[in-house]
């Protein structure tokens, strides 16, 4: 019978930490456990288990098509500028992870298939072998936190602490911008009304979470809010087409992709 697939349940903030496959492993037949063989033809195990950004020359390529008409060398020095920090950042993405694995003793992965059993190692799956066939039980535990999975120094919590608070925001404003986009704009802005439970539920934060971040917004993204009659009832004022272009992802994007 073939599996009804979901995403497990994933602390969003873990997108920043492990290495780009582990989405393969994110998708799962809709029950508690499942064999590993529900994966078979959904994971591909001797892949590499960090994405592979292309040449720089993919990219100058890239850009020079989806901007024709531009300056051609202020678009190629864009994409060479753009391209490196990319790399510099997944360089020190990848450092970081094999830091974690080095202290906790646990080889790096280089493959999917590694990196299942580093996950497994750090108590994100949980995999039990009841027989011999090879086929072992999967239990995803994505929803973890990494402050309380990570062997982390009292320094690196700290910044933990803060990067997830900035995650938290992210969350928000992408669901601010689902709402933005059906409205209709005034000057240069959008009014939205909602209520601080439905937006921290399309979020996926919490209510505290979800007023946290609408103050951080309201600094960092200029996003206007009225409470009016409480916190319940919110009237967002949004910078527009500002806010769009600073979020316009699906979803908590890994950092060498937010750039």
């Amino acid at each position: 019978m073939t599996p009804r697939w979901q995403r497990a349940a994933l602390t969003p903030s873990w997108i920043r930490w492990l290495p780009c496959a582990f989405a393969h492993l994110t998708v799962v037949p809709a029950q508690p456990r499942f064999r590993r063989s529900a994966w078979a033809t959904m994971v591909p195990w001797e892949g590499p288990a960090w994405c592979d950004p292309g040449s720089v020359d993919e990219w100058v390529d890239r850009a020079r098509r989806r901007r024709a008409g531009r300056d051609a060398e202020d678009v190629e020095l864009h994409a060479r500028e753009h391209y490196a920090w990319m790399v510099r950042v997944r360089a020190t993405r990848i450092e970081l992870f094999a830091e974690m694995c080095r202290r906790r003793g646990i080889p790096v992965p280089h493959t999917v298939g590694e990196l299942l059993l580093c996950l497994a190692e750090f108590g994100l799956f949980d995999i039990v072998a009841e027989t011999g066939d090879g086929d072992p039980w999967i239990t995803p535990r994505l929803d973890r936190d990494p402050l309380e999975v990570l062997p982390l120094s009292a320094e690196e919590r700290e910044l933990e602490t803060r990067a997830q608070r900035d995650d938290q925001a992210v969350l928000v404003a992408i669901a601010i911008r689902r709402l933005a986009q059906r409205t209709r704009r005034r000057w240069r802005r959008r009014l939205v009304s909602t209520s601080l439970t439905r937006l921290a539920g399309a979020a996926g934060v919490t209510e505290e979470q979800a007023r946290r971040s609408l103050s951080d917004l309201g600094q960092i993204a200029e996003l206007g809010v009225d409470t009016g009659r409480g916190d319940e009832r919110l009237r967002l004022s949004v910078p527009w087409p500002d806010f769009r272009l600073r979020f316009p992802f699906t979803e908590l994007p890994a950092p060498e992709h937010a750039i």
